[in-house]
């Protein structure tokens, strides 16, 4: 379906609400956090001070009395300081004998740290509502003492809390709503481009592609893989139709033969010379619409094989064992086949591998002539395994070397080679499931068919068991 501009504008919306909710929650969540740790460090600070003045008051009432405190208070409240400390020490039965506060609170009745609100006396002796918080000391002979520091910059750290998150979250709520929405507008943008383009390649416009910008962003690679699996489908696509041209044309001409030997056997009368050539040049047809068919299957259960039962095997053993395999048919023709191969461990298929190499040599051995050379070469190259097999035959002119890749492809249907031309593009295919790369090239003259496996890493144990597999 394509989307409409109403739907696209409520969705880009929905996303944007979200985004900014999310914003919001996360900004309230560290300005909390900062303002408790902020509280916290001021009221541990203020403690400590505060129990450092009581400190220097009690060891004062242990060597001078209460008349020493007495009078240390009243030079304290006298002199300017940065802590602005308020004192009380009173009699046991709580009346006040120094101090700058009216009364000892009711709800104090022991030592400790206390956080209260009171009136306190000002130097114009008037008196007014503090929130202070206090350390509450009974001394000897029940004399109480009450050092203090006053915490109305609690109350004012709190409001400007309060002021900055409002603010902070009004800001937060605006630019998450038109960010927030400019994101999602361009990620909506894209999934409807992605559908069109979709729709157009449903419609039949395998061409077509999802544009990719030049800023490499996910929307970016998003689109790059879906360009890659649009090339892959229309990769398959083609090549179907190609295979179904193919058979058609391959399985026409031999039934049609055949037919027609059959209509012939019939007028015949009983010949029986003539049904013995007819049965025998019949069965000729059948063995290679057999080939045919089996050499389909092939192809078809190894652009279906996955890397999953991918096991190290020795690519030098498997391309030795194909060697001896195409050794007599090689002198048969006269043709001098050399090889050169070193030690090299591959994650694969033997089967699949087996077949490629086959493929490979049998191509070699057809189209050399008489008298001709075929070089067989395996080594290592970094990360890569790679395998040539150069004749000095026909070749194929380089215009035609993605060509004969496609499945019933042959490069001179006139020429006597007895193949059906799936034999390079079972190699193709190969090389894909494997992810190793094929490069046919000029060998002047002749084919020069290069193979690349990637190596991977392989463990010792793998490589061991393997080999003795092989041998």
């Amino acid at each position: 379906m394509r989307f409409d501009r109403p739907v696209m504008r409520s969705a880009a919306w929905r996303g944007a609400l979200w985004i900014t909710l999310i914003a919001l929650v996360a900004t309230s969540v560290a300005l909390t956090l900062q303002y408790v740790q902020t509280t916290r460090t001021i009221a541990a600070r203020r403690e400590a001070v505060v129990d450092d003045e009581a400190s220097g008051l009690v060891e004062r009432y242990r060597t001078d009395g209460a008349a020493g405190v007495a009078q240390a208070i009243q030079r304290q409240l006298t002199v300017p300081r940065i802590h602005e400390f308020f004192y009380l020490l009173t009699l046991p039965d709580g009346t006040p004998i120094a101090g700058n506060l009216l009364g000892w609170p009711a709800d104090i009745e022991r030592s400790g740290f206390y956080r209260f609100d009171t009136a306190v006396t000002n130097t114009r002796g008037g008196s007014s509502r503090r929130s202070v918080e206090a350390r509450a000391v009974v001394l000897d002979n029940g004399f109480r003492l009450l050092v203090g520091d006053f915490a109305d910059e609690r109350a004012a750290l709190r409001e400007r809390y309060i002021s900055a998150l409002l603010w902070t979250l009004l800001a937060t709520g605006a630019l998450g709503l038109l960010f927030g929405w400019l994101y999602s507008r361009r990620g909506l943008a894209f999934v409807e481009q992605v559908s069109a383009v979709g729709q157009r390649f449903l419609a039949g416009a395998m061409s077509e592609r999802v544009p990719v910008s030049s800023r490499g962003d996910e929307y970016d690679h998003l689109a790059d893989t879906i360009n890659r699996t649009f090339a892959e489908v229309e990769r398959l696509f083609g090549s179907l139709r190609a295979a179904t041209d193919g058979m058609a044309h391959d399985l026409k001409t031999p039934l049609t033969r055949i037919r027609a030997r059959l209509e012939l056997a019939e007028m015949g009368n009983g010949d029986k010379e003539r049904l013995r050539q007819a049965v025998a040049e019949t069965r000729i047809d059948l063995d290679a619409l057999l080939q045919l068919i089996e050499d389909m299957l092939s192809l078809a259960r190894v652009e279906a094989a996955g890397g999953e039962a991918f096991a190290p095997v020795a690519l030098d053993a498997i391309v030795a064992e194909a060697l001896e395999l195409y050794e007599p048919l090689a002198e048969e023709k006269g043709i001098d086949l050399a090889a050169q191969l070193v030690p090299a461990m591959i994650r694969g298929s033997r089967s699949l591998i087996g077949r490629l190499v086959a493929n490979l040599l049998d191509n070699a051995v057809k189209f050399t002539p008489s008298g001709g050379k075929i070089r067989v070469a395996l080594d290592l190259d970094d990360d890569w395994a790679r395998l040539v097999v150069a004749d000095n035959g026909p070749g194929i002119p380089a215009a035609h070397r993605q060509v004969v890749l496609g499945r019933f492809r042959r490069l001179d249907e006139s020429r006597p080679s007895g193949g059906n031309g799936l034999g390079l593009s079972i190699v193709d295919a190969v090389c894909r499931v494997h992810h190793g790369a094929m490069i046919l090239s000029d060998n002047h003259p002749g084919l020069r068919v290069e193979i690349r496996f990637p190596l991977g890493r392989i463990a010792a144990e793998g490589q061991g068991a393997d080999r003795e597999q092989d041998g």
